[in-house]
This record gives C-alpha cells, structure tokens and sequence, in this order.
C-alpha cells in the first residue's frame, strides 16, 4: 500500500526521469540535426537542409525518448497496457509529432517577438556560423542569447505537452484499489 508521501516522491523522481530524458533528447536531436546540416550544408538548399535536419534530429530523439520513457522513466505503469505494441508505439510518434508542432509554434511566436521588438530572426541562426564568425564571441551576440532564450521557451512548451499527454494517455498509473483509496 502507498501513502500520500510514498506517491509524491514516487512522482518527483518521474519528473526527474522525464526532465533527464528530455534534456538528453533535446540534445541528441539538436547534435543530430547539426551533424547533418555540417555534411550537407554546403550541397543542399537551405530550405531542404532544414528540413531534413529537423527530421533527423526529430527522429533520433523519438526513438531514444521511446526507449528512456518505456524502460526508465515510467516505472507505475497499469500492467494491462502494453507499451511495446505497434499501436502504443504510434501513439507515442503522433503524440510526439503534437509535441514537435506545439515546440514550433512556440519557436515561431518567439521568432516573431524578436523580429518585431528587435528586428533579430532567430529561425535563420546558425550556431555553427556564429562560431565560424565571431569565435567564443559569439556569446556576446544578442541573436544568440535571443535563439537561446527562445530554444529553452520552445523546450519547456514540448516537455510540458509531452509529459501530460503520456501521463494522461500513455503511461497511465494502474488504478487506485477501495483498501488503498480509502487510506
């Protein structure tokens, strides 16, 4: 039987898990998509290179979320749901696809703010073109703390969208028996 306590610590270290597995995601698919924009940059369209960068770095961090969230992350899981069938797997890519899309929008509405309020296009950032240009001054550039502050806004949406919506209709807890409810 759990206690009240036993269950709020037992949540903490799930958001812990979530926000470990997250940041190790975010990271793979931002080292991904900029591995792919390093070997292809300079033979593609800027537009086509984007977009299968992102694609990239999108699916290499579904795939590790998938695995992180199914074996690590949550571990109270209703022992009838089957996380590993082919229609849990593609709840979890359009639930996926819903966080990715929540993520843009966000980025956008960013993008937009610093265009009007700073005349800065934080889409168009290259990282790596920051460094080529400005060395480790690139840290003293104002476009990149506006691209950075916007990444961790567009980042903290899509952790918030994914972890309720797995939460609510993935990983649901087993339900609650009369004896432990009535403690």
């Amino acid at each position: 039987m759990h206690t009240k306590i036993d269950k709020k610590k037992s949540l903490i270290f799930e958001l812990i898990r979530f926000a470990i597995t997250g940041v190790v995601c975010a990271l793979f698919d931002y080292l991904i998509c900029q591995l792919v924009i390093l070997l292809f940059n300079a033979s593609a369209d800027k537009w086509v290179i984007t977009v299968v960068s992102t694609t990239c770095g999108f699916i290499i961090g579904v795939i590790l979320n998938y695995i992180l969230s199914t074996y690590w992350v949550y571990q109270n899981v209703d022992k009838s749901q089957n996380t590993k069938s082919p229609l849990f797997i593609t709840k979890f890519v359009i639930l996926s696809i819903g966080g990715l899309l929540v993520s843009i929008g966000v980025m956008l509405l960013c993008n937009l703010i610093c265009e009007s309020a700073f005349s800065l296009n934080i889409v168009d950032v290259s990282i790596m073109q920051l460094i080529g240009e400005h060395g480790f001054l690139f840290l003293a550039q104002g476009i990149f703390w506006a691209y950075f502050i916007s990444f961790c806004f567009k980042t903290l949406a899509g952790l918030i969208f994914n972890y309720i919506t797995r939460k609510l209709i993935l990983y649901k807890a087993p339900k609650a028996t009369e004896e432990s409810k009535d403690e």
